[in-house]
């Protein structure tokens, strides 16, 4: 397979109960998803300004299976873009930076 890049963009839903992570190919076309729910995670966008700026970032690969993941940790998310099950792409959200707090109760 040739050289292509791939541009994965992280973004909170619509709804704003989430975060999706998607991976596109050069034709635009959705190669990889992966999406966080926060409600599953026991938080909730706490903030007035409205959503985050969406994070984006590129990479160029010779692959022939994308995945994207996911990991949950203390202080946010962190979202990885496989090729051929190596790492090609590494992105994080910080829970203080996109103004997610811990749902009490």
């Amino acid at each position: 397979m040739p050289m292509e890049t791939y541009a994965l963009e992280i973004a909170e839903t619509e709804s704003g109960e989430g975060i999706t992570a998607d991976v596109y190919d050069e034709a635009g076309t959705i190669a990889a998803s992966t999406r966080a729910n926060y409600a599953d995670y026991d938080l909730e966008a706490d903030r007035d300004d409205g959503p985050p700026e969406p994070i984006e970032r590129e990479t160029a690969a010779d692959v022939t299976a994308l995945d994207a993941q996911f990991e949950r940790d203390d202080g946010g998310f962190v979202f990885r873009v496989l090729g051929d099950r190596e790492e090609l792409l590494r992105a994080r959200v910080e829970d203080d930076e996109w103004g997610l707090a811990r749902v009490d109760g």
